[in-house]
């Protein structure tokens, strides 16, 4: 079946990368492309913003990693009401970065939400679930990608099968999943490994887990845990090939590394044009 796309909104151009040149966003581009108008407000707080909406008379509208928050006159428009394609099993992980979050909790599973939304952050009914594997090595990047196929699956079965499907209010305890910090990103040698490697896989590939040496940021983008001990102090550079000390001795790899401004580079190559010094303690 096709439909109609009417219009869609997305976050305003951004400066990116070092020349800071006003960037267009992926799904601003795929619009233009098809000849869909597209509409960038910074937040519907004006009336204007909200009477263009009303215009262009849409029967449902469709919300995915949106970031900006619908008021209750936005979500009165569509006869079909607002439907949000949630990348979490809700009641668990509500908010902005519920994907990286689930990594960096360790968790097993992870899943997206088809919900009705209401004035509350990520409160609504639940109409349909899916639930995806999170193994030991997938990234956030990557985790994030088979999330939006099954997210752009489960959207189209939604509209194509709605009178058949009975809402479910949200029930028991929920979680939260708030926006990042950058002290977050910064790789604390006291944790346990698995927390590191989580850390680390979470981030990969925005914002990128790091620490700091000589006073310059590296980025860690890939480490591997070992199974070995160490009797040395967390934080520890074990070996030139950046075997490092955690809690309680458990021992984890850096496979991958980055230098602000610099390319990603494999541990040898990095090591190759800069040192570290074996015992030394990383901070």
């Amino acid at each position: 079946k096709k439909y109609n796309v009417i219009g869609v909104y997305t976050k305003a151009p951004k400066p990116q990368g070092r020349k800071m040149i006003l960037t267009k966003s992926p799904i601003h581009i795929t619009a233009e492309e098809h000849n869909i108008s597209v509409f960038t407000p910074k937040n519907f707080k004006n009336q204007e913003d909200i009477d263009t909406l009303k215009k262009l008379h849409p029967d449902m509208i469709v919300v995915a990693a949106y970031g900006i928050i619908l008021p209750q006159s936005v979500l009165d428009i569509p006869p079909m009401g607002c439907i949000n394609i949630h990348a979490s099993i809700l009641p668990k992980l509500r908010g902005a970065n519920p994907i990286q979050r689930a990594i960096l909790n360790g968790d097993k599973v992870a899943g997206i939400t088809i919900m009705q939304m209401d004035a509350g952050m990520d409160t609504g009914d639940m109409l349909l679930k899916e639930v995806l594997p999170i193994t030991n090595e997938i990234t956030y990047g990557e985790l994030e990608e088979k999330m939006s196929i099954l997210g752009g699956e489960m959207i189209l079965d939604y509209i194509e099968n709605k009178d058949n499907i009975l809402p479910q209010k949200q029930e028991g305890a929920f979680t939260l999943a708030p926006k990042l910090t950058k002290e977050e990103a910064k790789i604390n040698w006291n944790n346990p490994a698995q927390v590191i490697h989580n850390l680390v896989r979470g981030l990969m590939p925005v914002p990128k887990a790091f620490f700091i040496h000589n006073d310059m940021q590296i980025k860690v983008l890939k480490t591997t845990i070992q199974n070995e001990t160490t009797d040395k102090p967390a934080g520890t550079i074990l070996t030139p090939d950046l075997k490092i000390a955690c809690q309680n001795g458990e021992v984890i790899k850096i496979e991958e590394l980055q230098k602000s401004g610099g390319k990603p580079l494999t541990t040898k190559d990095f090591t190759n044009g800069y040192k570290f010094t074996v015992g030394e303690v990383l901070k």
